[in-house]
């Protein structure tokens, strides 16, 4: 049974809008939709709702783009940016904000807006089920195994985040001397790469395996320091498992120097002196101490 997706469409134009609503009942899947014209009432839904996908088709996309990353995170569903000018806007996103712009008009005479959409749905679907559709159970790695099964799943990922990274700046290259269809398939391609390198479900995969090396050690730090984020502790597991800034930055999409600004949060979080070296600092964490019963 197909899941019911919950769609926004944020538009100031009423005419356009009910245009939109129109063709959406054509999707593939089912959908829930809600729409606003106001930018502000936008932004309040994409706060309290966990949308499948956003539509932005206001007269300056770009400006509701900014408006979105002003709360960086909270924006997990793709978003597909119609533009009602001539010509595609020149439009500009974070890297962590997956962005299919497209102009509106022509997608809507070819008739391939629904298309469109319902090739972003899929996407964004085969991305959050990756480990639903794995007949292979996670591994349950006997204790001497642990560390070193471990250790290789995590060279396993970076070796899968460096292709990935090759891939993205191969297509950077090619993006600057193609036509304006292949250019949209290049970002089509490099939005699939970014879904893929952003799926939650390879930490949930990698923390089931940490646990089985390091039983509570996650809870005791969320215990002892309530204020770490999912992020944090991710962070943590890899300081722990001696990982080096390079592959951790590959791991998160990140550069070296993000990491080592994290580290510096960390450490500042979890009050610890300066002199400090964090790496040390975990790996005395006892995790039998008051573990959960």
């Amino acid at each position: 049974m197909t899941l019911e997706k919950l769609i926004l469409i944020g538009c100031d134009d009423t005419i356009v809008l009910s245009g939109l609503l129109s063709n959406i009942e054509g999707a593939t899947f089912p959908n829930h939709v809600i729409s606003a014209t106001r930018v502000s009432d936008l932004i309040s839904i994409v706060k309290s709702t966990d949308a499948d996908l956003i539509i932005l088709c206001f007269r300056n996309n770009q400006f509701v783009l900014n408006d979105l990353n002003s709360f960086a995170g909270k924006v997990n569903a793709p978003l597909l940016c119609l533009s009602r000018t001539f010509g595609n806007e020149q439009l500009q996103w974070p890297h962590d904000i997956i962005v299919f712009p497209h102009q509106y008009e022509q997608l809507n005479k070819q008739g391939q807006l629904i298309p469109v959409i319902n090739s972003i749905l899929k996407l964004h679907s085969a991305s959050g089920s990756v480990q639903k559709e794995t007949s292979d159970p996670i591994p349950h790695f006997e204790h001497e195994d642990n560390t070193r099964n471990l250790s290789r799943y995590v060279m396993e990922l970076n070796q899968k985040a460096e292709l990935l990274s090759k891939v993205k700046d191969r297509i950077a290259e090619l993006y600057k001397s193609v036509d304006d269809p292949v250019r949209a398939e290049l970002i089509s391609i490099a939005n699939a790469i970014k879904m893929s390198a952003n799926n939650h479900k390879l930490w949930d995969d990698f923390k089931l395996y940490f646990e089985q090396t390091d039983p509570h050690f996650l809870w005791k730090l969320a215990q002892k320091y309530p204020d770490l984020t999912p992020i944090d502790l991710k962070y943590c597991c890899y300081i722990k498992m001696n990982i080096s800034n390079d592959h951790i930055g590959n791991l998160l999409g990140i550069n070296q120097e993000s990491v080592r600004t994290h580290k510096y949060r960390l450490k500042k979080k979890m009050s610890l002196p300066r002199e400090q070296d964090l790496r040390t600092y975990l790996r005395s964490v006892d995790p039998k101490e008051q573990s959960p019963a």
